[in-house]
This record gives structure tokens, sequence and C-alpha cells, in this order.
């Protein structure tokens, strides 16, 4: 059986605190200049990533798809990624600029106090759309596993100038899902990724980039029974320094299967756009 994604962060809690220490004192360019060279690592060494990649590009149809700078340049933008959440979080972000598109759909979804869904992926830069919802008049929730390690968790919580969402941790229960029942009746903004899922999940078939593959069911089974809208929402690079923000109109009423190729549309259009921003370095399809 190929490798699928385990469900567990690579970092190590010594690369953070580099990371956060160059964030902290130099210009962010420092910090991009210093992910180079350890970008050139994961691309020599981390075979299951790069086979991943030529796998996804080559459904892409890039030009070349197989190329390494095709490769290195994806791993050069996660690790940015990773970099510019950091300095969100840690209140050193002022150098990075955003541009908003549809924000006017989130103020009204806030203003109606029923809660909403917002379904987002490993595209682009998950963490920052979640920093970016403090604009909204609504309490915000992040539901994600809770499985970075300890001394991870202790370092960031050291550094962070104030989160702007709350965290509902997955747990192996059904506890999370009233958890997220809760949130949405205090009108609560709940943001899930929904294109990972570990094994042992229920699953939904869908078909991305003209290949099928398989999606958690739980997002988008939520969104069709919980009665509340759902949108998608991404936070996408388009410059050394800057964001688009957007988020999708919003829909209520759908069945998991109709809303998961809601979402699989809009995701491939991001993965199009932007296709060195897809970040599940793992075997997607199977």
């Amino acid at each position: 059986m190929a490798e699928r994604w385990s469900g567990r962060s690579q970092a190590k809690a010594k690369g953070f605190s580099i990371f956060i220490w160059w964030i902290k004192h130099l210009p962010l360019i420092f910090s991009y200049i210093l992910l180079s060279f350890v970008a050139l690592y994961y691309l020599f060494f981390s075979k299951v990533a790069n086979l991943a990649l030529k796998d996804y590009f080559n459904k892409m149809q890039l030009s070349r798809p197989n190329a390494i700078f095709h490769r290195y340049k994806s791993f050069i933008l996660f690790g940015q990624s990773i970099i510019d959440k950091l300095a969100i979080y840690a209140g050193a972000g002022k150098r990075l600029s955003f541009d908003f598109e549809n924000e006017t759909e989130l103020r009204r979804l806030a203003a109606t106090g029923k809660g909403a869904l917002l379904l987002g992926a490993h595209v682009g830069n998950w963490e920052i759309a979640g920093q970016l919802l403090y604009r909204i008049d609504a309490p915000v929730y992040v539901v994600m596993r809770d499985n970075e390690e300890e001394n991870i968790k202790k370092l960031l919580e050291r550094h962070s100038a104030g989160k702007s969402f709350s965290i509902i941790p997955i747990s192996e229960d059904a506890t999370f899902v009233f958890k997220i029942k809760e949130a949405l009746s205090l009108g609560g903004l709940v943001c899930m990724h929904a294109d990972r899922y570990l094994e042992g999940m229920r699953t939904l078939e869908g078909i991305f980039l003209g290949h099928s593959a398989l999606f958690p069911l739980g997002p988008f089974y939520l969104g069709s029974r919980l009665n509340v809208p759902v949108a998608f929402v991404y936070a996408m690079k388009e410059g050394r320094f800057h964001y688009r923000f957007s988020c999708s109109e919003s829909y209520t009423d759908l069945d998991a299967p109709t809303l998961l190729n809601r979402y699989l549309q809009l995701l491939e259009s991001k993965a199009k756009a932007y296709p060195h921003q897809w970040y599940n370095f793992y075997p997607f399809w199977q």
C-alpha cells in the first residue's frame, strides 16, 4: 500500500526556534534566504514528497512536469508559508500585505449570528487565512488535529502575539462534533480542512484533476447536516510578501456528495491558478 498522510507534522522544535529568532530580529527576507537551503534538503532527501509532487505535476499537465525546478519552487513556497505564519503568529508580519476577495460574504454570514462552516485545503496558506478572519465580527474556531509535538506548542505559545481564533481539537470520539455545534450556536465561524483523511476514516470519492481521489466524509457530512451555510476560503501567495484571501459564495441545503463537488471545482481552479502552492506531499491519488 502506498504511504499515506500520517496526520503528524514533520516539523521539529529546534527548526521552529531558529526561524522564530530570525523572524523576530531580522527582516523577513533573511528567513527566506535561510529557507532556500532547507528546501534543498527536502528536494534531495525527501523521496515520498518528491514522488508525490511529480505525480501531481503530471496530473496538472505542466510543461516538463518532472523538472526539478517545479519541486524546488513548491518546497520554497511551502517553507515561506510556514515562515509567514510564524511571523503573523509572533506579531512580526508587518511586511506582509493582503487583498480580500468577497469579504462581504463573510461579513454577511457573521451578521446573521447563526454561524457558518468554512472549508479549506492544504493549498496556499491555511493558517494565515485563519488569522485574517480577525477582521470579521464573529468568534473564529479552527478544527485541527492536536498532534504537534508538545515542545513545539509551548514554543509557539511563548512567542505568540495573541491568537485571533480558538482551536477545537479533533478527538477519537465524537465530542469534538458537539464542540463544533456549540461554536456554531454562538454565531462562530468554524474552519476545517477538507482534503486529507487518515486510514480508517470514512471517505467520499471525487474527481480531482481528472482522476479519482478520496476525501474525508466528515466536513461534507457536517456541512449537509448542521443547517448552517458552508463556504470555502483560501489565502494564496501572489508576490514575495503579498497574499490574496478569498471566500466563495455560501451554500445551504446541499447533500454531502454535491457539497464535495462544489468544493472540488474551486479547489481545482485554485490549484491550476497557483500550481506550486499544493502542499500535500504524499500520494494523494490511489
